[in-house]
């Protein structure tokens, strides 16, 4: 996997999701996390963009670094935690010559593996990277009974000097085995010097709960997908396993 939709929005990423309760988030997560291994010290949260849920993190773990293939949103989160080590890698074929007791993937990006093949890529290294006894904790994107396209959505988020309006509109090519949802985004961002407009096209995998689960498996994972109030507050569960 190359692409790297979020690359135009960067900057205004933090203010268009400051919606969601992150620190609730990691909450969360982490009492799964210590469910299952009690006493977990480093984590890996792999697609941290802006790195928003590593800010928590490093609260609750010793030790936390961050991943991500796209380079733009490492240069937010690098702002925001000068003292993280972050790396910019592929999920699908990353190696980072290290392990560690917890991997999280959160805020569904792990949609951006839109095929099986790329899911159980982006699975099985993640495992590979996780000692014995570690545990991965993923957010899924929709499943295919969660989507009721065509969808029209609009979303406005406004910060000191500036105004973003966004407009969504969500395809999905598949039925309730699954399949691929385009989802395309269009901003008009606003601020005292004037306005801008663009557009992202995100191309994510839609899986059932049973895909998750076999892909976790056939990474070597005791898995279980928790299928419970979503942890950032968006009701799309949440994929675990453990390394045994």
């Amino acid at each position: 996997m190359s692409e790297t939709p979020f690359r135009p929005s960067a900057e205004i990423y933090d203010l268009v999701y400051s919606h969601l309760d992150y620190s609730r988030s990691a909450e969360i997560v982490e009492a799964i996390i210590r469910e299952r291994n009690p006493l977990a010290r480093s984590l890996l949260d792999m697609g941290c963009g802006t790195g928003l849920h590593l800010e928590q993190w490093r609260e609750r773990f010793a030790e936390v670094e961050g991943a991500d293939v796209d380079s733009a949103m490492l240069d937010v989160a690098a702002r925001r935690l000068p003292a993280v080590p972050l790396h910019l890698a592929d999920y699908t074929d990353f190696d980072l010559n290290r392990t560690y007791d917890a991997i999280t993937c959160m805020f569904s990006a792990i949609g951006y593996a839109y095929t099986r093949e790329l899911l159980d890529a982006a699975l099985a290294n993640m495992a590979s990277h996780l000692e014995v006894g570690g545990v991965l904790a993923v957010e899924p994107w929709l499943q295919p009974h969660m989507i009721r396209p065509p969808s029209l959505r609009t979303h406005v988020a406004e910060g000191e000097g500036i105004v973003v309006l966004r407009s969504s509109r969500h395809r999905y090519d598949g039925d309730e085995s699954g399949g691929v949802s385009d989802l395309e985004m269009t901003y008009l961002v606003t601020t005292v010097d004037g306005s801008e407009c663009f557009t992202e096209q995100h191309t994510m995998g839609v899986f059932t709960a049973e895909q998750y689960f076999e892909s976790a498996e056939r990474a070597g994972l005791e898995a279980e997908f928790l299928d419970r109030e979503g942890v950032s507050g968006i009701g799309r569960g949440v994929v675990v396993g453990v390394k045994r």
